[in-house]
């Protein structure tokens, strides 16, 4: 089980963990998971809810300027990363 990603993505959920250090470390630790190949031993609910926080990771960006209408700001990200928590882990 992907015990690191899941507990990374709490961590954010709660506020422990700014956007941009979470998209990048997220995006990073799911690429070494999926390398090494231990995604595949996740149900797969958990699977999908990962790789779904990982493209809502890679839709992150952190600059109002910069910002494409199509990515997420701050608060955004964190809302659909608790969106999508609740799916493996329903309050």
């Amino acid at each position: 089980m992907s015990i690191v990603l899941l507990e990374f993505a709490k961590s954010f959920a709660v506020g422990r963990l700014s956007a941009v250090v979470f998209s990048e470390a997220y995006i990073e630790l799911w690429k070494i998971e999926r390398d090494k190949g231990l995604l595949l031993a996740d149900a797969p609910v958990l699977s999908e809810c990962l790789s779904s926080i990982f493209c809502t990771a890679d839709m992150y960006c952190g600059d109002d300027e910069l910002r494409e209408e199509y990515e997420l700001n701050d608060e955004q990200l964190r809302s659909e990363v608790c969106r999508l928590l609740r799916v493996v882990e329903p309050d």
